[in-house]
């Protein structure tokens, strides 16, 4: 780390191809001496080299070409562009005065390096100008609109805010008002409307109506109609009397929900043993059913191995058939599919691959693996696999996050990046029957690629989901397995 004293300028920079891709290599900083700062009794020497990252970005933090007490006094930055891909690379000389503490290469990179006596030179801010003059006062604000009118002259209607006009009260067709008890005005009642009671039920006076008078039953008449307890036969119900509420221990019967109910549907909770094993006349349709012995005796496969047997919770085939004398290698920036046939509910946190031959260190961190469902949606993907894969091994890689997989296919994905030429990457264990007349992708018009891959070519990642019909089926049969 730099001593204090002397100040740095933070120098940035992004290279990209024409098509958006990051650029890979370097960027080198080379003072042109040995430096000696007498304020911190240090002395600087050597290149400083910036590699690029993922996204072609660089940032460095270098001293300042016009730091006090540095001797030499004035020096300059000679930059070396080392880019892979690129039939040129320039260099060219800078400097970073002190004064401007940050520096991007595009603000002050030469487009012709080679123009003599060329030396890029970051500029300070020029000084702020001096206020220009005030303007003349604006007119005072106006209204801009009364509901909705913006006339220089507004007049309102009574329908404009919703109201009621006066012209229209207590007249015919109009509205009707209240007078000082609260009452509509007698004037303002259709004819015949307020004629006063004149008897009620043919009495006049004050009147009082009983039963009779309104067709009803009076109390005693009304108490003959309902019938007395003596009049009924049953007295009591197992031995209760009253409002009898009866459970089925009162009958000697089983509560409904503690009972097997011969037909019907039903939730039975808890553990039971049965004396003698239950029976199932059918096949099960689903992982929920109970199945027979002869149906489990006619699908299991006794004496060979099975994925679980080794660790695995499914594999694209047992790895025991894989060739012998050729491995896949993949080109890249291709997605390969490698199908998966999930029979049970299953929790998948890593994909498996086995490598048969590996050079090493040539792939870059544009290399993933992933998990789509058969609707081609993205459910797991792995971080960067650049340093994963080596020679002879059985590789684990972790998903970022596990997921829960229902019955049914699946597509593990695996996409490399690395070496121009296939074979300088990781070589995969493939099916001893692939080739170029393979019969791995076999399979019915419109079913689920057992193998295949995307149509795309040039991917730096996988993506968040494709189209099933758009799966190219491929020669390709690496072996692969979820965990």
């Amino acid at each position: 780390m730099l001593p204090d004293t002397i100040p740095t300028v933070t120098v940035t920079a992004r290279y990209l191809t024409p098509d958006g891709l990051a650029l890979t290599g370097n960027v080198i900083f080379q003072a042109p001496t040995l430096l000696t700062h007498t304020g911190s009794d240090v002395i600087l020497g050597g290149p400083i080299v910036a590699q690029l990252d993922a996204d072609g970005r660089i940032k460095a933090a270098l001293p300042a070409t016009d730091a006090p007490g540095m001797n030499p006094a004035k020096w300059q930055y000679t930059v070396t562009e080392q880019l892979s891909g690129l039939p040129v690379n320039r260099t060219y000389n800078i400097v970073l005065p002190a004064s401007q503490p940050t520096v991007d290469l595009a603000d002050i990179a030469p487009v012709n390096p080679e123009a003599p006596e060329y030396v890029a030179v970051p500029g300070p801010p020029g000084p702020a100008g001096a206020p220009g003059p005030a303007g003349p006062a604006g007119a005072p604000g106006l209204v801009r609109s009364v509901n909705g009118k913006s006339t220089a002259d507004i007049t309102l209607a009574a329908a404009d805010v919703k109201a009621v006009p006066a012209a229209s009260v207590g007249v015919a067709n109009g509205v009707a008002s209240l007078d000082a008890t609260g009452k509509v005005p007698a004037a303002q009642l259709p004819p015949g409307a307020v004629a006063p009671v004149s008897s009620v039920n043919g009495k006049k006076g004050a009147v009082a109506l009983t039963a009779a008078d309104v067709g009803a039953l009076d109390q005693a008449a009304g108490d003959l109609r309902y019938a007395k307890p003596a009049d009924f036969p049953v007295q009591s119900v197992n031995g209760a009397t009253g409002k009898v509420v009866l459970s089925a221990g009162d009958v000697n019967a089983v509560p409904v929900d503690t009972a097997v109910l011969l037909s019907g549907s039903q939730t039975i909770d808890g553990t039971k043993t049965f004396m003698t094993p239950p029976m199932s006349m059918g096949a099960p349709t689903n992982g929920g059913h109970l199945v027979r012995k002869d149906y489990v005796d006619s699908v299991s496969t006794p004496g060979t191995w099975g994925p679980r047997d080794l660790g695995f919770q499914a594999w694209a085939f047992d790895p025991a058939s894989t060739s012998g004398t050729r491995a896949q290698y993949c080109i890249p920036g291709t997605v390969y599919l490698m199908g998966m046939n999930v029979q049970v509910p299953t929790t998948i946190s890593s994909v498996v691959f086995h490598v048969a031959g590996y050079v090493g260190g040539t792939l870059s961190t544009a290399t993933y693996a992933g998990l789509y469902d058969s609707t081609g949606a993205r459910v797991g993907v792995t971080d960067s696999l650049k340093e994963t894969f080596r020679d002879g091994i059985t590789a684990v890689c972790p998903l970022t996050k596990a997921f829960a997989a229902q019955p049914g296919t699946y597509w593990v994905a695996l996409l490399v990046n690395g070496p121009a030429e296939p074979a300088k990457g990781p070589g995969f264990a493939m099916g001893a029957g692939a080739g170029d007349r393979t019969a791995s992708a076999a399979a019915m018009p419109g079913a689920f690629a057992r193998y295949g891959r995307l149509p795309a070519t040039g991917q730096g990642s996988l993506p968040a989901s494709f189209a099933p019909r758009t799966v190219v089926t491929d020669i390709n049969a690496i072996w692969a397995a979820i965990a």
